[in-house]
């Protein structure tokens, strides 16, 4: 008995033949249209989470360079007016006047209450008695905090410029005055606040705040 062929006009081999029809093109063609939809809909939506964690992790190094600097400063100027005869000395007013070190400065002037600006200079004895200096101001161009301690040559940049710009370095001082064996006490303390944005990203900002209280009081004559 003879099959039919492929080309036949039997009813039956059409019927055939006709459930084997492939994908045309205008399906292939929308099919791909789809698809690359959808992808650049996730390469998009990669993209953002990248650059958002990107940004967070930014933020969160410009704060904590901050916060660093902060606490040098925190730190530093805490000794300000130290000497270690102080405690020695309260019962003779003219030999503590003698040996604390100079009152500390803002922005050249003599510390007083009110007194506000962006560098601070300072002085403290060690335990063996010797007298370092110390100073910290703001690079207001190169948006950068300067330290100058010691017998140094040269302040030290302690900001990296490159990372973050420091716009905002400023320091106010408050004062209380008590009597104490017949001494006239300046009970110093400074508020520090420090502002400063990423270098590539000027909109992404931190600030930070800290008060610093001396360790020491200072007597006036």
């Amino acid at each position: 008995m003879n099959q039919p062929f492929a080309g036949s006009n039997n009813p039956q081999a059409r019927l055939l033949h006709g459930g084997q029809r492939g994908i045309s093109l205008l399906e292939l063609l929308i099919a791909m249209a789809l698809g690359l939809t959808v992808l650049a809909g996730v390469l998009q939506m990669t993209s953002l989470i990248t650059e958002s964690n990107r940004s967070t992790l930014q933020a969160t190094r410009l704060e904590q360079d901050l916060r660093t600097v902060m606490d040098i400063l925190v730190q530093d100027i805490r000794r300000a007016g130290a000497f270690p005869a102080a405690a020695a000395d309260l019962g003779q007013p003219a030999r503590f006047i003698q040996d604390q070190p100079a009152p500390p400065m803002i922005d050249g002037e003599a510390l007083r209450d009110g007194l506000s600006g962006s560098s601070i200079s300072y002085g403290y004895r060690d335990s063996d008695g010797k007298l370092t200096s110390g100073r910290f101001s703001h690079d207001v161009k190169a948006g950068t905090v300067l330290m100058h301690t010691g017998t140094a040559a040269a302040p030290e940049t302690i900001t990296d410029p490159a990372f973050m710009h420091v716009s905002t370095l400023q320091i106010g001082s408050e004062t209380v005055t008590v009597s104490s064996v017949g001494l006239v006490l300046s009970l110093p303390s400074v508020r520090v606040t420090l502002v400063g944005h990423l270098k590539s990203s000027p909109d992404i900002e931190r600030r930070l705040d800290s008060r610093v209280t001396w360790r020491n009081p200072q007597a006036m004559p």
